[in-house]
C-alpha cells in the first residue's frame, strides 16, 4: 500500500515536473546563460512539489509500461515548450523595438552582449530587455507565467492528443499581435528618425558645403535617446499590459 502511494506520488510530480521544467527553461529571466541551469530545475522541481496536490488529481492513471510513460512524458514536454515559446513571443515586441529604435537614433553600431537573449544585440536593445524583465519581477507579472502553466493543464488535458493545429494558430496570433506591438512602441522613434532625416536630407540640398553627415549624427544621437527617455515610461506600461494580457489569454477565468 505504502509503496503504491510513494509510486503515484513520484509518477504525478515526475509528469508536473516534465511540463513546468520545460516551460521554465524559456520564461523570461531565468532562460539567461547567468542563471544556471541547475536552479531552474530545483525550481521546476519544487514548484512541480508545491502544485502537485492541486494538479494530481488531473493526471490520467499509471501507463501499464515503460513506452507509454515516455510518450506521455514526451507530450508533456511538449506542452511545457509551448508555454515557454508563447512568453519569448511575448517579450519579443522589446527586443524588435531596440532594434527600431537603434536605427533610428543611430546607435546600430554600438553591441554589447545581452543576457536576457544571450547573444550580442544592440546597446539599447539590451538595455530595454534588461529594463522589461525588471519590470516583469518588480510588478509581479512573473505570478502569471506559473499560473498560465498551472492553468494549462484544463486547457491541455495530460494523456489527451495535443492539437497542434490549435497550438500553431496561436503561435502564429501571438506572433504577429508581437510584431504590432513592437511598432507601436518604436513609434516615437521612428517618427524622430523620419523628420529628423528629412530636415538633413532638405539641409543637403540647400547647403552643399556643409558635412551633413558629421553635423547631423550627435543631434540624432541626443534627440533619439532624449525622446526614448521621456517616452520609457510608457513604452514599458504598454509592454506590460500586452504582456499580461497575452497570458491572460491562456489562464482560466475566475
Amino acid at each position: 500500500m505504502l509503496r503504491e502511494m510513494l509510486a503515484s506520488n513520484v509518477y504525478a510530480i515526475l509528469l508536473i515536473f516534465a511540463r513546468f521544467g520545460a516551460a521554465m527553461m524559456l520564461f523570461p529571466g531565468l532562460n539567461s546563460t547567468t542563471v544556471p541551469v541547475r536552479f531552474r530545475l530545483l525550481l521546476a522541481a519544487m514548484t512541480a512539489f508545491l502544485v502537485s496536490s492541486s494538479i494530481a488529481g488531473r493526471l490520467p492513471p499509471m501507463p501499464p509500461d515503460f513506452i507509454s510513460l515516455l510518450l506521455l512524458i514526451a507530450e508533456e514536454i511538449t506542452v511545457g515548450l509551448f508555454f515557454g515559446i508563447v512568453m519569448q513571443v511575448l517579450i519579443m515586441p522589446i527586443d524588435v523595438a531596440g532594434s527600431f529604435i537603434g536605427y533610428s537614433v543611430g546607435l546600430t553600431n554600438m553591441f554589447t552582449s545581452d543576457p536576457v537573449t544571450a547573444q550580442q544585440n544592440q546597446l539599447l536593445t539590451g538595455m530595454l530587455n534588461l529594463i522589461a524583465v525588471n519590470v516583469i519581477f518588480l510588478t509581479d507579472s512573473h505570478h502569471l507565467m506559473f499560473q498560465a502553466v498551472v492553468d494549462s493543464y484544463s486547457l491541455f488535458v495530460p494523456g489527451q492528443p495535443i492539437p497542434f493545429d490549435d497550438l500553431s494558430q496561436a503561435l502564429w496570433r501571438t506572433a504577429s499581435d508581437a510584431m504590432l506591438v513592437s511598432f507601436k512602441l518604436a513609434a516615437p522613434s521612428l517618427v524622430f528618425a523620419l523628420t529628423f532625416n528629412t530636415g538633413l536630407a532638405l539641409l543637403n540640398r540647400l547647403v552643399p558645403q556643409m558635412q551633413v553627415f558629421f553635423v547631423g549624427m550627435p543631434m540624432q544621437i541626443l534627440g533619439g535617446l532624449g525622446i526614448l527617455g521621456f517616452c520609457m515610461s510608457p513604452i514599458m506600461t504598454w509592454f506590460l499590459r500586452n504582456f499580461s494580457d497575452g497570458l491572460l489569454a491562456y489562464m482560466v477565468p475566475r
